[in-house]
């Protein structure tokens, strides 16, 4: 009696398996069947083109610029500690900011690390001092950290 009811408990499963894998595969099909609106911009696509698009430019690659200047600067972040405490860090990186447009004067970006180094030890502790090397280029600047 125990031996049929789990036969019949197998006979089961392996339906439930069987209706699984059927589903599945119908699932498949439907994703690789196009859909109607992708079979309208499959014929545009295979309509001809004029030989003007053809013959199109083709857009230079533009050059790393160079750098022009090179700069290492220590930047005194003391200004940041009359910030309340938790605004610290944030103050820092306006102190930072401004000391950038007096000395480089032109846009600068700041790498990762000197935010990452800003930050370290959370917004209500930033260093005292930070060293930056500056790389001017054409158009804006670059900072990164002096290791």
């Amino acid at each position: 009696m125990i031996m049929a009811k789990k036969a019949e408990v197998a006979k089961e499963v392996k339906a439930k398996l069987a209706e699984g894998k059927k589903a599945e595969e119908k699932k498949a099909e439907q994703e690789t069947k196009p859909l109607p609106t992708e079979k309208k911009s499959e014929a545009k696509k295979e309509a001809p083109k004029t030989e003007a698009k053809k013959e199109a430019p083709k857009k230079e690659v533009t050059k790393v610029e160079e750098v022009l200047e090179e700069k290492i600067l220590t930047i005194p972040l003391r200004e940041a500690w009359r910030a309340p405490r938790k605004k610290r860090a944030k103050a820092a990186i306006r102190i930072l900011r401004e000391q950038f447009k007096r000395h480089i004067k032109k846009d600068t970006k700041f790498d990762i690390s000197v935010n990452k180094a800003i930050w370290k030890r959370s917004i209500t502790n930033p260093p005292r001092k930070i060293k930056v090397n500056v790389k001017i280029y054409k158009d804006f600047a670059r900072a990164y950290l002096v290791e």
